[in-house]
């Protein structure tokens, strides 16, 4: 087993008991079902499985098609895949996009949404940003001062963000009548593995024409800013500030991959991530072991 105690890490994130697939303008998306009730949890007690979990989906979305992301909307189409994203969603929350990218986090306020762009930042309006989150809420005007019944309309009744005493801008993420596109989605997870995958073949890479070509690679990978706070309690606790599943996910993929008694690893034969049981472990399957064991042989049979 690995044994490494695991940091005093914190935060929270909302998840509902229940989300469906919905589709606007031939388009796929998911959201949280009418009647369902949220959960405030804390994602570092699954971050394993949470990485993993996320990774799976990159990892097929990368077996189905090639690097243009034309092909994601395709795979949002197809029944696996939405399955796919239901069962992690039900486990984890939707990925909070609405509130990740923005440099403002006034913008409702503000009118205007801007964005960070590789070398410069763009103001969109607020209309144009919001209007792919709200699918389903078509009455409300954006260019003019929201009122009330606007609000109401984007955050809905009882929304967590109340019992999470956090910034209100946050509460649109987990608005009931929040949505977030499927394909997006795959598209996020298949870069996610990519950077994995990539990071995983260049640290067992002797080649240093080839780990030079992994690192340009993983270095297009770069996470906005995150804030984080001590929280001294009983004991002293790293509160992270994310603003979307999205950042937490990409910390603890980070973590993972700098850490060297890693628990998330790559199978040295079939590619799958999965939760190393001990610090050797190579496979996520004695299945992929012995396969691997085969071709291992056969390779040394035919050299010599």
């Amino acid at each position: 087993m690995i044994k490494e105690k695991n940091p005093n890490f914190s935060t929270r994130w909302v998840k509902y008991d229940n989300y469906e697939i919905v589709k606007y303008d031939n388009e796929f998306y998911i959201q949280p079902s009418a009647d369902s009730d949220y959960e405030i949890y804390n994602p570092f007690d699954y971050s394993k499985d949470l990485l993993v979990d996320f990774l799976l989906i990159g990892r097929e979305a990368r077996l189905s098609y090639s690097r243009s992301d034309i092909y994601c909307e395709l795979l949002s189409a197809e029944k696996n895949f939405q399955d796919m994203i239901l069962n992690f969603v039900k486990k984890y929350g939707l990925l909070g996009d609405i509130t990740y990218a923005p440099l403002n986090n006034t913008f409702v306020t503000e009118k205007k949404v801007y964005l960070q762009k590789p070398y410069n930042v763009q103001s969109i309006s607020l209309e144009e940003y919001i209007n792919p989150f709200f699918k389903s809420v078509n009455n409300i005007d954006f260019n003019k001062t929201l009122t009330q019944e606007d609000l109401f309309n984007l955050y809905g009744n009882n929304n967590p963000y109340l019992e999470l005493g956090i910034d209100n801008i946050y509460g649109l993420a987990f608005s009931k009548k929040y949505s977030e596109k499927i394909a997006f989605i795959i598209t996020y997870a298949r870069l996610l593995y990519d950077v994995f995958s990539d990071t995983e073949k260049y640290l067992a890479e002797d080649d240093l024409d080839k780990k030079t070509i992994y690192a340009n690679l993983v270095s297009d990978f770069r996470p906005f800013g995150i804030g984080f706070e001590l929280d001294l309690k009983d004991k002293a606790i790293l509160h992270w500030n994310f603003n979307s599943l999205k950042q937490a996910i990409e910390l603890i993929l980070a973590l993972n991959e700098t850490n060297d008694r890693k628990e998330v690893k790559i199978c040295k034969h079939c590619g799958k991530p999965f939760i190393a049981k001990n610090l050797n472990a190579e496979y996520d399957t004695p299945s992929c072991r012995n396969v691997a064991n085969v071709y291992k042989n056969r390779a040394k049979n035919k050299a010599d």
